[in-house]
């Protein structure tokens, strides 16, 4: 079961990769780099489905800790 969703999430990890994107689950307000997120689930973590993780510019985050910091 776990090798089926690593492998069902290759496709994402390629696009990540490649366009410097990271995973993001809205459902508990992760955001993890495509590295991290493989060793979390090398550790039998955050092993969900693609449907569970959108890819999103990390920069986003980082806009939105800032708007929250200035509030």
């Amino acid at each position: 079961m776990e090798s089926e969703i690593v492998a069902s999430l290759q496709s994402l990890f390629d696009q990540a990769e490649k366009k410097g994107l990271w995973f993001y689950s809205s459902y508990h307000d992760i955001w993890l780099s495509p590295s991290k997120l493989r060793q979390e689930q090398e550790n039998g973590k955050f092993l969900w489905g693609a449907v569970n993780w959108q890819l999103r510019d990390p920069l986003e985050r980082v806009v939105e800790l800032k708007f929250r910091r200035n509030q």
